[in-house]
């Protein structure tokens, strides 16, 4: 029985083989079933019997081979979700090499004799393996680098702001004292909160590295006065960059249940977008909307307006680049992306509207009802 046929016929036994390799040993926290261990491992099998079957020099292992290469490969899909289980990368090639050994023993078990035939199997055979497992790794390697460059971006976008408000009041607090003799006392509690809120920055990250990448934004939901929230952000912002007008304006009940840090991230993420892309002779205005299910809240900017086409990806990671191009703060882009994943994760709706008569306006809508994910 050449190779390809008796991974056909022993699908089954084959799958079974990894599947207890997986379930023995997956990582203590992941307790995933049958389905997730076996994940698309008949795929790539009948993949790679379909190459050995055709002697295909190069695999084609893409889910459906009528399918353009631009597909993901079973492989590649395989990686992604070990990776979310939390498999790490010297399990994920122990599996492929695992697959390989079974695969062979079983064969040698059924077949009594070895023929050339026999040989030129098992070289195209370890070929697809390699093939398969170079996806894998691939995939797992670039997922993971990806994820590391946009949780060190957030970081850095995050503590800009606050950064400047401490630098900008420092610089104030000299000057006043030359000129007056003494400090103003107002600058104080306003550098002392941006301060805080730094810390605050700097205890989640450590929460997203003892955490595996890639499972979205937990968030830790408490009684929270999203007025109160945007109100503090604007006296910052306004203390630190006097020569922009700004504005903020509630009404009704803006309360609800969410994580207080990260919807104060929405905000002054928002709200540094308006600084950035805004005119320094407009306003930047700041506006909470509560009624009984949700609160809206609203940034508005004056200046040039987003062109249309960029709307509909404004918020994707992939459009990093036109924000960086002709920005002297040469940040990285991520502040709107960032804000789409934590309203996302709030189970909210953010949109963007923009137009040279009317400026542009960022509108989330966060309803106030909430689960708290922080300890799934």
């Amino acid at each position: 029985m050449r190779l390809y046929e008796f991974i056909s016929a022993n699908m089954e036994t084959i799958l079974k083989e990894w599947e207890d390799f997986a379930r023995a040993n997956q990582p203590s926290e992941a307790n995933l079933k049958s389905r997730e261990l076996r994940d698309h491992a008949r795929a790539m099998l009948e993949n790679i019997a379909r190459d050995l079957s055709s002697g295909h020099a190069t695999p084609d292992h893409t889910l459906d081979s009528a399918t353009s290469r631009d597909c993901d490969s079973a492989a590649e899909v395989h990686a992604d979700e070990r990776l979310d289980a939390g498999f790490s990368i010297s399990l994920l090639i122990a599996e492929y090499r695992s697959l390989r050994a079974s695969v062979l023993r079983l064969w040698f078990a059924d077949e009594a004799a070895f023929s050339p035939e026999n040989a030129a199997d098992i070289i195209r055979f370890n070929e697809a393996i390699d093939h398969t497992l170079t996806e894998s790794v691939t995939r797992y390697s670039d997922s993971v680098l990806e994820n590391s460059d946009l949780f060190v971006g957030m970081l850095g976008h995050d503590l800009r702001s606050p950064l400047q408000v401490i630098e900008f009041g420092a610089d104030k607090l000299k000057k006043m004292e030359d000129a007056h003799g003494k400090a103003n006392n107002k600058m104080g509690p306003v550098m002392s909160s941006s301060v805080q809120r730094m810390k605050m920055m700097l205890d989640n990250l450590m929460d997203f590295t003892e955490t595996r990448m890639g499972k979205g934004v937990k968030i830790k939901v408490s009684h929270t006065d999203l007025a109160d929230i945007s109100k503090g952000l604007v006296d910052e912002f306004r203390s630190a960059h006097d020569e922009y007008r700004f504005k903020h304006h509630a009404s009704g009940d803006c309360t609800g249940n969410w994580d207080a840090t990260r919807v104060g991230q929405i905000c002054q993420n928002l709200i540094g977008n308006a600084l950035q892309h805004g005119s320094e002779q407009g306003e930047i205005a700041v506006i909470c909307e509560g009624s009984d299910d949700c609160v809206v809240l609203s940034v508005k900017n004056d200046g040039k307006p987003i062109p249309e086409a960029d709307q509909q990806v404004i918020f994707e990671l992939a459009n990093r680049k036109h924000y960086q191009e002709g920005n002297p703060n040469k940040n990285m882009g991520l502040g709107l992306y960032i804000v789409r994943e934590l309203v996302t994760a709030h189970n909210g709706h953010i949109s963007v509207e923009s137009a040279p008569d009317t400026g542009t306006v960022f509108r989330v809508e966060l309803p106030k009802a909430q689960t708290d994910t922080s300890a799934a």
